[in-house]
């Protein structure tokens, strides 16, 4: 038996840098490790973000290695928006869009949802 629920919920953080620079940071899959509690494995395509781009991912926990996959669904940098569909261990899977939005004095409002 298969159970599916869904939760939908929008958590935001501003962050003390300009929104250029997290534009990069979120879209180089090289900076995941700085904002995701996972290492980058690989990317494929790599480089910056793209449409159909796959990530591969481990995070650790209680002395266990688990997996995690990223698929890019969408990336509009004009917007600063980007959208995520993560596999994560157990079945959990996450639909994710973030936004970027300036919020003044060079700080960025970096929106989940």
């Amino acid at each position: 038996m298969r159970c599916v629920s869904t939760l939908s919920v929008c958590p935001s953080a501003v962050v003390d840098a300009p929104i250029d620079r997290v534009w990069d940071l979120v879209t180089r899959p090289e900076g995941f490790d700085l904002w995701t509690d996972a290492t980058l494995v690989s990317a494929e395509p790599h480089g910056h973000a793209s449409a159909g781009q796959e990530l591969h991912l481990v995070t650790r926990a209680l002395g266990w290695t688990f997996a995690v996959g990223i698929t890019v669904r969408e990336v509009d940098p004009e917007r600063h928006r980007v959208g995520f569909r993560v596999a994560l261990p157990f079945g959990v899977v996450n639909d994710e869009v973030m936004t970027l939005t300036e919020a003044g004095e060079g700080r960025t409002l970096v929106r989940f949802g």
